[in-house]
C-alpha cells in the first residue's frame, strides 16, 4: 500500500492502535523492525542505545542462521556467505562506534564461540576477529582468551597467548606457549620471551629444542640462531647449526644456513668458505633466487675459480631454471644451443610456463636463423589448428602475422602467398579461423 492509502485506512486510529500495529509488524522482523530502529536512532536520543542493541542482535541472528547451517553441512552458497560476512562486519563497526554494555556484547561473544567451536563453517577467522573487537577492556580480552585457550585448536591457543601477552599477563602467555610447542614459530615466541627477560641461555635452549623437535622446516629457527652466533663469532655453534641443517637433507634448511655463512665468510674475509657457500646455494636456493646467486658467483669468485666452475654452474642452472639457462646461452653466443632446444622440444605454445611463451626466444633468433624459426612457427600454427577453439585460432593468426613479416623480409613473398593459400584450403571448414585471417 502507498502512504495515502495507509493514511486513509488508519485515519481514526489512536496512538495505542498504531503502536499495536507497528509491534505486530516488527514481530515479523525484517524491514519493519529495521525501519523502527533506524527512526529511533535518528530521532529518539533517549532510546538510541536500545535501538542499536536491537540492530546488533538482529544482525547477529541473521548471520548465525547462516553460520549454523554452514557448520552443519560444511559450507553453503557463496551469496549466503557474503551476506553473513556483511552482517559480521556491520556488527564490528557498531561495537567500535558505540559504547554498548559488556552484558550485551558478552552474550553475542558466547554465541560466536559456540559456532566457532563447531569449526566446520569456514567463518572461524572472521568470527574471532569480530569477537576480539567486541572485547575492549583487559578483563574482557582475558575473558575471550580464556575461552579460546580452552579449545582444541593449536592455532587459536596461540591467538589466546598473544592476547595474554597484549594485556601484560606474561605468565599465562608462557604457560599457553609451552603447552603448544609444535612449529618453529612457537619455539621462537618462547625464545623471544626469555630474551626479553634477559635470559639468553634459555632463549637459545628453546631455539635448539625447536631445531631438534619441531614439525616442518627449520629455516625460521636457523634465521634466528645464526645471527646470534655470528655476532658472538661463535664458530663452534655455527658449525653445529650447519651440520644439523645438512643432515636434514632439505634444501630450504641448507640454503638458510648457507646464506648466513656466506655473509659471515665475507665479514671474516674467508674466501674459501664463501666460495663453498656460493656453490652450495646454487644447489639449494629457491628457484626464484638462482639468478641472484649465479651473478654473485660471477662477481665474487676468483677468475680462475669462475672459469674452472663455469660449465658445472651452467649445468646446475639448466637443471633448475631452464629459461634462465637459455637466456645465458643467448647472452654468451650459444644461440645454436637455444635453437636446438626449441627444435627438439614438444612445444605447447599456449602454455604460459613454456620457455618460448609469446616467442620469447624464437623472436630473438629469427634474424640469425630465419629458415629454422619459420619451420618452428609453421609447426606451431599446424599444432594450434588441430584443436578447434577461438583461442587457438587467434594464437595461430598471431604466428601467421610473424611468419608473413619474416618471409617478406627475406624476399619470400611468393612462397608466403602459396603456403598461406594452401593452409586456408586445408582448413576451409574452419569458418571462424578463416574469418580471423581474412584481412591478412
Amino acid at each position: 500500500m502507498d502512504k495515502q492509502t495507509v493514511n486513509e485506512m488508519l485515519e481514526n486510529a489512536d496512538r495505542d492502535d498504531l503502536i499495536g500495529l507497528i509491534a505486530k509488524l516488527t514481530d515479523m522482523g525484517g524491514e519493519a523492525e529495521r525501519a523502527v530502529t533506524d527512526w529511533c536512532r535518528k530521532h529518539n536520543k533517549k532510546n538510541r542505545e536500545r535501538a542499536i542493541e536491537i540492530e546488533l542482535g538482529n544482525l547477529w541472528r541473521e548471520a548465525r542462521a547462516v553460520i549454523s547451517e554452514f557448520n552443519e553441512y560444511g559450507g553453503g552458497p557463496e551469496s549466503d556467505e557474503e551476506d553473513a560476512c556483511d552482517n559480521l562486519w556491520a556488527m564490528d563497526t557498531i561495537v567500535r562506534e558505540h559504547r554498548l554494555s559488556w552484558e550485551i556484547r558478552r552474550e553475542i561473544v558466547d554465541e560466536m564461540l559456540e559456532e566457532f567451536y563447531v569449526g566446520n563453517s569456514g567463518f572461524d577467522d572472521v568470527l574471532m576477529e569480530v569477537a576480539d573487537s567486541f572485547c575492549s577492556s583487559d578483563e574482557e580480552k582475558r575473558y575471550l582468551a580464556d575461552k579460546m585457550a580452552g579449545g582444541s585448536s593449536g592455532y587459536y591457543k596461540n591467538c589466546a597467548a598473544d592476547i595474554y601477552k597484549s594485556i601484560g599477563d606474561s605468565e599465562r602467555f608462557l604457560q599457553i606457549k609451552l603447552s603448544n610447542l609444535t612449529y618453529g614459530s612457537d619455539y621462537i615466541d618462547v625464545a623471544r620471551y626469555y630474551a626479553g627477560q634477559g635470559d639468553h641461555e634459555r632463549e637459545l635452549e628453546y631455539i635448539w629444542e625447536g631445531l631438534e623437535r619441531c614439525k616442518g622446516r627449520l629455516d625460521e629457527l636457523i634465521d634466528y640462531a645464526a645471527p646470534v652466533y655470528m655476532k658472538k663469532k661463535n664458530d663452534k655453534e655455527l658449525k653445529r647449526l650447519y651440520k644439523l641443517a645438512v643432515d636434514t637433507k632439505l634444501d630450504g634448511n641448507i640454503a638458510a644456513i648457507a646464506k648466513h655463512l656466506y655473509r659471515y665468510s665475507g665479514q671474516r674475509s674467508d674466501y674459501e668458505s664463501k666460495k663453498k657457500m656460493l656453490l652450495l646455494l646454487l644447489d639449494t636456493c629457491d628457484e626464484r633466487e638462482i639468478k641472484t646467486w649465479f651473478q654473485a658467483c660471477g662477481e665474487e669468485l676468483h677468475r680462475e675459480d669462475w672459469e674452472r666452475e663455469y660449465e658445472s654452474l651452467l649445468g646446475k642452472i639448466r637443471n633448475r631454471d631452464l629459461k634462465y639457462y637459455l637466456d645465458i646461452c643467448m647472452e654468451t653466443g650459444r644461440e645454436e644451443e637455444v635453437l636446438k632446444y626449441l627444435q627438439g622440444d614438444c612445444r605447447r605454445v599456449n602454455d604460459w610456463y613454456h620457455v618460448d611463451y609469446n616467442q620469447y626466444f624464437s623472436d630473438r633468433l629469427a634474424e640469425k636463423y630465419p629458415d629454422e624459426i619459420l619451420a618452428l612457427w609453421w609447426r606451431d600454427v599446424n599444432n594450434l589448428l588441430c584443436v578447434t577453439n577461438k583461442k587457438n585460432y587467434s594464437m595461430a593468426a598471431g604466428f601467421l602475422k610473424k611468419i608473413k613479416a619474416l618471409m617478406k623480409k627475406n624476399g619470400r613473398q611468393a612462397e608466403w602467398e602459396r603456403k598461406f593459400a594452401g593452409l586456408k584450403e586445408e582448413h576451409k571448414r574452419k569458418k571462424n579461423f578463416l574469418a580471423i585471417v581474412k584481412s591478412m
